[in-house]
């Protein structure tokens, strides 16, 4: 994930959650600062206490949108969206501001964010979550418009605004993981999410 980046080096971590990214990064040598704007212990920032006894220092937490980050330009050396990505209300804002965060060289890395093929299959994978949630509480699920997926179209948009270059890393996650598209249509049902890595790296 942040191939020829040394240890000791500052991670961003975008929509951190209860910062058990930011904790593997900082059992690994990194040092990394968890940024989320929900902060309960739960599933919050405040769960990022339950780490300390793991660590020599606890990490920085700061709770923010990830579209409007308190940090100075280019204070990074990468930043990481881990399964946070497709929650953004504007992927080139927060892109874009994760970008100036990281200094020249540097890296953004998008991990744990559904892709589909066809953007019909997105619309439909987020239609389902709002009838399951209804179902499910007896309430329309939250207003705000996120992002919810990506497509190659949605990644190429990014290329051109910013000016960068995705390499895309598919994982192997085994031959069940593989068939999943054939199952799928076979049982009349939508393409399943595919997950993959998407890294670039900011030009100086």
């Amino acid at each position: 994930l942040l191939d020829g980046t040394p240890r000791g080096s500052r991670i961003l971590d975008l929509g951190a959650g209860n910062g058990w990214m930011s904790y593997r990064l900082a059992r690994a040598g990194y040092r990394p600062c968890a940024v989320d704007l929900i902060t309960n212990d739960r599933d919050g920032l405040g769960a990022a206490r339950h780490y300390q006894t793991y660590l020599p220092k606890r990490f920085p937490c700061f709770q923010a949108e990830i579209s409007r980050l308190p940090f100075a330009d280019e204070q990074f050396d990468a930043a990481v969206f881990n399964a946070s990505f497709h929650y953004a209300e504007d992927y080139e804002a927060s892109l874009r501001e994760a970008m100036r965060c990281v200094k020249a060289g540097g890296m953004v890395i998008i991990s744990d964010t559904p892709w589909y093929a066809r953007e019909e299959s997105g619309r439909q994978m987020l239609a389902e979550r709002r009838a399951a949630f209804l179902q499910s509480h007896g309430t329309a699920a939250d207003s705000i418009a996120t992002l919810g997926y990506l497509t190659d179209e949605r990644l190429r948009r990014m290329e051109d605004a910013l000016s960068i270059h995705w390499n895309v890393h598919r994982p192997w996650y085994g031959l069940r993981w593989v068939m999943r598209p054939l199952v799928a249509k076979l049982r009349g049902r939508r393409e399943p999410s595919k997950f993959r890595l998407y890294v670039a790296r900011k030009v100086g």
